[in-house]
């Protein structure tokens, strides 16, 4: 049996979710288009070395832990 305070709970965690879902839809989107314009720049080789050299580190790390 469903209570009347149980009823009204549902319907305003409604409102509530509708917003955080247009929130993440919104976020969503302005990562995407963010994501989009960062792939078009061009990565400067020091950049791009030291991201290698970080990816190495961290799996030589994760190896190490492992063991």
């Amino acid at each position: 049996m469903v209570m009347a305070s149980e009823v009204g709970m549902a319907k305003q965690n409604t409102p509530v979710a509708e917003k955080e879902a247009r929130l993440g839809r919104r976020v969503n989107r302005q990562v995407s288009v963010l994501l989009t314009e960062i792939e078009k720049e061009e990565v400067p080789d020091r950049l791009l070395e030291l991201a290698k050299d970080l990816q190495k580190a961290l799996t030589d790390k994760v190896d190490d832990d492992a063991s």
